[in-house]
């Protein structure tokens, strides 16, 4: 349950890597890689104290207690009511945990800075077949070492070329994380070694919630996620000459306006070519009275 501390200074907390399904932690509410514990059943633990936490956990198992948890995300604290117990993995070989969950002791003061928003991901790359989606996925840490600077995760990436790196992605859309293995290589026939942009800094940072957004279920994000994947559509891929672009500002450039004049005009000439097919209608039910509509007509010019 515990994990390696973290000699970074400022607030700290047992930070929520995974939260495994039908666990107690699960059914709580806690949300993996943004939640973090500070406190349960009125003692603080944000000084590290896994001996207290440990202690509190099993000599309260069957019974609910409260967990007081801060959220890098919402950047907030709440309370939730938690029931550690053991019934829920009995028939799952070689788990005995109380909350079901993987923490590690660290500071969360800047947790919600420390995000890689992935901006495109080039076909067939190393990205690509990692599963990882373009403007809406979030690179939020990885279990290899704690991200809490923009170069600590390229360094990450320099130090598992050609071995398997697992990332932990936070999808907007689905408002679910979840973990990604990608293995670096920059042989694979585009630019870097990932073959995806990054943008990182304060426009890039995972916008919060509206209160009343739904989560989709874990089945349509797989469907989704398949789906994006298999587009045949093309796409423009904007690479940089590094392992990837971490610029503060790194939008795509919006797409050519449309000639409001030449819209206009065209449904101008679309009305004059009705009107034309109403006046020839009417000449050959009429001809006696009206003066037939000359065939070489041409919309006046705008």
């Amino acid at each position: 349950m515990g994990g390696a501390q973290s000699s970074e200074q400022g607030q700290h907390g047992f930070h929520v890597l995974k939260v495994k399904e039908n666990s107690p932690a699960y059914h709580a509410g806690i949300d993996q890689f943004f939640d973090y514990i500070i406190g349960i059943n009125g003692v603080r633990v944000d000084n590290g104290d896994s001996q207290t936490l440990l202690k509190i956990l099993q000599e309260s198992e069957e019974k609910p207690i409260p967990l007081e948890i801060y959220s890098s995300k919402d950047q907030s604290a709440r309370e939730v009511m938690l029931t550690p117990s053991r019934q829920w993995c009995k028939d799952i070989p070689g788990e005995n945990s109380l909350i079901g969950c993987s923490i590690r002791y660290c500071s969360y003061e800047r947790a919600g800075e420390h995000v890689w928003h992935v901006l495109e991901v080039g076909p067939n790359s190393p990205a690509e077949m990692a599963g990882i989606i373009p403007h809406t996925d979030y690179i939020i840490g990885s279990p290899h070492t704690v991200l809490n600077s923009e170069d600590s995760f390229y360094d990450l990436v320099e130090d598992h070329i050609g071995k398997p790196l697992r990332l932990y992605l936070y999808n907007t859309e689905w408002d679910s994380c979840r973990e990604a293995i990608i293995v670096p290589n920059q042989d694979w026939g585009g630019q870097g070694s990932l073959g995806c942009d990054v943008g990182y800094g304060l426009l890039h940072r995972i916008p919060r919630k509206t209160s009343g957004s739904a989560r989709p279920s874990e089945d349509n994000y797989h469907h989704n996620q398949k789906q994006q994947l298999g587009s045949s559509s093309p796409q423009h891929h904007i690479y940089s000459d590094v392992i990837f672009s971490s610029t503060e500002i790194d939008e795509p450039p919006p797409p050519p306006p449309s000639s409001s004049s030449n819209v206009k005009k065209t449904e101008e000439e679309e009305g004059k070519g009705k009107e034309k097919e109403q006046a020839e209608t009417e000449n050959n039910e009429r001809n006696e009275l009206v003066k037939p509509v000359e065939e070489d007509y041409v919309p006046e010019q705008q």
